[in-house]
Parts: structure tokens; sequence; C-alpha cells
């Protein structure tokens, strides 16, 4: 997948990455934009940067390395830690608590940065999460037109579509394509449910990322807002990202019932995989889906590794 714009998407990204790092990480990164998928820091540890799932190492002179022994390595500093979550932020945690809560934060440019540390736990339930010891900056890529044969095969379909892979195969990317195209090449009715904020990466109400002309529901849990799109959009198809729970299940049980289309998403690299989970088989027994669409993997992100109708894939 080539994203036009990914030397801007990179100086965006790096905002974010605290000055004493920045420079060398941008020197390092010049000529692997096209291969970039993730930054990660860890406090005390080297700085990772994933190319092509391949994890490498920043060394102090702007290089990647794949030697932690190699030569002198940049190592994120607790400090560093900190200083890159307040920009995350904004310097306003608390205004955020609700993304931090759930383990990520959306960033302008429509990237996102996973966090982990000590759960604050309240009443049994995660209310903050405080010491954060890693930062994973996963960079976020917006590639016009890579699902336009997808989208062709849905609108064509009497039913939804679910896409299929692996982590890092590519799925939201190539999702967030296709709900584009069907609201504005086939002008058709589409919601996103953005759990995570990143279909659309939204940022105080503006939509980062180009899905045409959908309406979106950010943040909200995914049965919430399924159900409430199709209460009161009037949608003909709602989007939505990594289905998988029982409360999922049943909110796209209502919404097929209604006359919705479902187009999603779903962790699995193979038929195989996608029928050794019990919540994905049911998921495919709600009868939402006509196609299932296996993507190759995180050495080819976006590209169709096979698809199938569901009768190919379980009895209906």
């Amino acid at each position: 997948m080539h994203d036009v714009n990914v030397k801007g998407k990179i100086r965006e990204l790096l905002r974010f990455v605290p000055i004493s790092i920045r420079s060398v990480l941008n020197q390092a990164l010049c000529g692997h934009e096209e291969d970039l998928q993730e930054v990660v820091l860890r406090s005390g540890r080297p700085v990772c940067v994933y190319i092509k799932s391949k994890q490498m190492y920043l060394t102090q002179n702007g290089c990647l390395t794949c030697s932690v022994d190699s030569q002198p390595l940049v190592v994120a500093s607790q400090k560093d830690i900190t200083d890159c979550f307040n920009i995350s932020c904004g310097y306003s945690v608390y205004s955020h608590l609700n993304e931090i809560r759930s383990g990520f934060l959306t960033l302008s440019g429509g990237h996102r940065i996973g966090i982990s540390g000590t759960a604050v736990v309240s009443n049994g339930s995660i209310v903050n999460i405080r010491d954060i010891s890693t930062i994973s900056m996963r960079f976020a890529r917006e590639v016009v037109g890579c699902g336009e044969s997808i989208a062709a095969l849905i609108f064509k379909s009497r039913d939804g579509l679910l896409l299929c892979g692996s982590p890092c195969s590519g799925k939201t990317t190539v999702l967030r394509d296709v709900a584009r195209l069907m609201s504005e090449q086939f002008r058709s009715r589409v919601a996103v449910v953005d759990t995570r904020g990143e279909i659309g990466g939204t940022v105080d109400g503006i939509q980062q990322m180009n899905i045409g002309m959908c309406d979106v529901l950010n943040g909200y849990p995914r049965a919430e807002g399924i159900e409430q799109a199709v209460r009161v959009l009037s949608p003909q198809y709602v989007v939505c990202d990594e289905l998988g729970s029982d409360e999922d299940i049943k909110a796209i049980i209502s919404g097929v019932n209604s006359g919705v289309k479902f187009i999603s998403t779903i962790h699995a690299a193979s038929k195989e995989e996608l029928l050794s989970r019990k919540n994905a088989v049911a998921l495919l027994n709600t009868k939402a889906f006509e196609n299932v669409v296996f993507l190759k993997g995180r050495e080819s992100p976006g590209e169709i590794s096979c698809s199938y109708e569901i009768g190919e894939i379980i009895d209906v």
C-alpha cells in the first residue's frame, strides 16, 4: 500500500516524540517512510522502531540496527515517557481520561498511541492508568483507492462483508477506504462506529482521515454504537472494527433485523483460524455477511490473500 502523504504524516507523528529523541529518530526514518509501522518507547530500554513488522533499534548516530550490541543505542528515560504522554494529551490528562483508561490516545493526523502502566481500579473497573512505562506510537496510513475491489464486491452483494487478517495486515486502512468509497462513489448512507478512534482519527470532533460522507460515532462502545447508529442515523451500512464479543453479535443481529448491512473486521489470518473461534462462528451465523475476505499479513499489508462467499465457509 502506498500512502501519498507519508512524509507529511511522519512529521505529524514526530511532533509527539520528546525533543530529546525527535531529531535522531527523524534522521533514522529517512528512507524507511513507506514501511514504518510503530515507534515504541519503553522506560529504561532502547527505542524500538518497527519496519515491516521487524523490530529495530535507534542508534545515537541516527541509524537503525537489528542488534542491541552493535553500537550505542538511544534509551528512553522515564522523563521521555512522561513528556510523550503529556504532549499527546495536550497537557490535559483529565480531558482524555475516557481514552486513557481504555489504554490509548488518538493523535492529530489519526495516529494512535497505546499506553501501558499501572491500572487504577475502582469497583472492579479501570478508572485511570498511572506510572506509564510503555508508549507505542502506531503510524496511521491513509491509502486512497486500496479498498476499490472490496467496495465493488460489497455494492453488488445482498449482505455485508467481513474483512479478516492478522495484526498489522492493513485491515483498518482498507476498512477506512471502503467506508469512503461506499459513501462517495456508491452514494450509500454509511455510519462508522469508531470505538478506538482509528478509522476516522477524530480529534476535537474533526476526522483527521478522509472517510467521505460517513457519519461517525467516535469512542462509543461497539455494541452501543451499532444500536445508536441503527436507531438514529438510518444507515444502509454500518462500518466497525474488530468484532468479537457477545454484545457485538447481539447488536449485529438486531441491526440485520432492521435491514442494515455490516462491513467489519476481525482478527483471523486464515479460514481455519476464523472457524476455530466460537464467537467468530457465531458472527458468521448472524447472516450479516455474504463475503469473507482475508488479507495477506504483516509483510504485505492491505493486499488480499483470498476471499470466500459465506456458503464456502459455513453451511447457510
